[in-house]
């Protein structure tokens, strides 16, 4: 197996954003002007703990809410200057984010 990774940089980190589903398609559309974004991933989760402040009854009784998960990785600095720029486009929009240092990335292959 031929396996390209690399230690990233001191400065890589990978952003996560989980967001409500309906906000899934326009935030995907809007990561995808960013010239700071050169792909990501996206895919369905669920939800479990946390508070019950904006839970549908329905989603109280299953125990969890329907959410959607974004992640890409970039530079530090790139993710803090996306994420004020996401704050300012989806204001007061129910997205939760972090943002984690990364030790390596690359391709398998």
């Amino acid at each position: 197996m031929n396996a390209t990774t690399s230690p990233a940089t001191p400065a890589d980190a990978l952003l996560t954003l989980i967001l409500p589903p309906p906000l899934a398609d326009p935030v995907s559309d809007w990561l995808l002007e960013q010239h700071e974004i050169t792909g990501f991933v996206s895919l369905p989760v669920n939800g479990h703990g946390g508070a019950e402040h904006g839970m549908s009854a329905a989603e109280k009784v299953a125990g969890y809410r329907r959410g959607w998960m974004i992640q890409t990785h970039l530079p530090e600095p790139s993710a803090q200057a996306l994420l004020e720029r996401l704050r300012e486009t989806f204001a007061g929009s129910d997205i939760h984010f972090w943002l984690a240092p990364l030790s390596a990335c690359g391709h398998l292959g």
